[in-house]
């Protein structure tokens, strides 16, 4: 059983590599793009940011597509075509590509956003339940002492009568 299992799940890893690969070779990675042709005109990214004007640093982020360790969009833009120019890259294509990634990244980033927000929906549906049911044994608790107090109380109050 096990191992007709086996390549039922290889076949869905090769598909969704397929799939990420495809992806890639349609609209890849601005940061990726350029470090390739770095790497290939033999240039370091100390080298790259000294002709930019910027910091190694920021190169590496733009290579990682880290942008969050970027100072914002129109200052990654400018850099992204600075880059671009300086190796020789279609410019248009870089950016085009930058701007496919983000939004590609946004559509991620809402997915994972609303998928956190029905995990926070359901835990807080469960601290509900939990609250409403200590509550309800709390409040049958005390009408059972209630209830259990004025029992006897009557039975001494119909003793005394008689």
């Amino acid at each position: 059983m096990t191992n007709q299992n086996l390549p039922a799940e290889s076949e869905k890893d090769s598909e969704q590599v397929e799939q990420e690969g495809s992806e890639e070779a349609l609209w890849p990675s601005p940061g990726k793009m350029l470090k390739k042709l770095r790497e290939e005109l033999g240039y370091s990214p100390e080298k790259v940011a000294q002709s930019l004007y910027i910091t190694a640093h920021y190169v590496r982020a733009l290579e990682d597509d880290n942008y969050s360790k970027l100072p914002g969009h129109t200052f990654i833009k400018g850099y992204y075509k600075a880059y671009a120019e300086f190796l020789g890259a279609d410019t248009e294509q870089v950016l085009s590509c930058y701007l496919n990634y983000l939004e590609n990244s946004l559509q991620q980033d809402t997915q994972e956003a609303q998928a956190d927000e029905i995990k926070n929906r359901n835990k807080s549906i469960a601290w509900v339940s939990v609250v409403i049911v200590i509550v309800a044994l709390i409040a049958g608790g005390i009408w059972m002492i209630n209830t259990a107090n004025a029992f006897p109380a009557t039975v001494v109050l119909e003793q005394t009568y008689e």
